[in-house]
């Protein structure tokens, strides 16, 4: 279940996005479909609801669904990417013209908690759904999109460490140096165990992170 007691703009913000993703008022049974899978999944659990649950609460019909999406995987696989990529462009323009291994470390950071904090319900979702979307028929375009978020920050910490400002790590060792605390912190904070937001202790993760990749 994700974090309660949100903010009128944390509330607003999946609302916010779809309109932004989809505008045209003939898209309007899309981000129906997607505000209340967000909600539902959620609540619920992304194994646990079905399309007929799907169907109740956002009055669109089956065929309507599957006309837009094709199954249930469609839906959860469609709303993560509005969530991932919209993470991604924040990411993206916070790490812009960053050569720097430290600094695009503490950027990256900086850009994750910001876009957790501010979109409490949508990081839910997507760390929930990371898996079944990675396991199911659209792991491809989850791939696809991995490669373009990391792939610059990647090159930079690959020249940081050929130029041994960092230590020479495994490269599937370095996410979990960098995100990892970051994540686990995050995960407490929307499951409502923790109160201060993971946006206040950025730089402090960021910090660790660089800790892990230097000492």
């Amino acid at each position: 279940m994700a974090r309660k007691n949100l903010s009128a703009t944390q509330a607003a913000a999946p609302d916010r996005l779809l309109a932004s993703v989809f505008p045209e008022p003939r898209q309007a049974s899309r981000r129906s479909v997607l505000r209340h899978a967000l909600a539902l999944f959620n609540e619920n659990g992304v194994e646990a609801t079905t399309i007929d649950d799907l169907r109740r609460a956002s009055g669109q019909s089956v065929g309507t669904i599957y006309h837009h999406f094709k199954n249930k995987e469609g839906v959860v696989a469609a709303l993560f990417f509005v969530l991932f990529d919209d993470q991604s462009r924040a990411i993206a323009g916070r790490i812009a013209g960053i050569t720097d291994g430290h600094a695009v470390v503490e950027a990256l950071i900086a850009a994750y908690t910001a876009w957790i904090t501010a979109n409490p319900e949508g990081a839910h979702f997507v760390f929930a759904a990371r898996d079944p979307v990675d396991q199911g028929p659209h792991a491809a375009g989850l791939q696809e999109r991995l490669l373009a978020r990391y792939e610059p920050i990647d090159e930079i910490l690959a020249r940081d460490a050929a130029a041994g400002r960092i230590l020479p790590l495994p490269a599937d060792l370095i996410p979990a140096l960098v995100l990892g605390a970051t994540e686990f912190y995050a995960r407490g904070w929307l499951a409502g165990r923790r109160q201060a937001t993971p946006a206040s202790h950025a730089q402090r993760f960021a910090l660790a992170a660089w800790r892990a990749l230097t000492d």
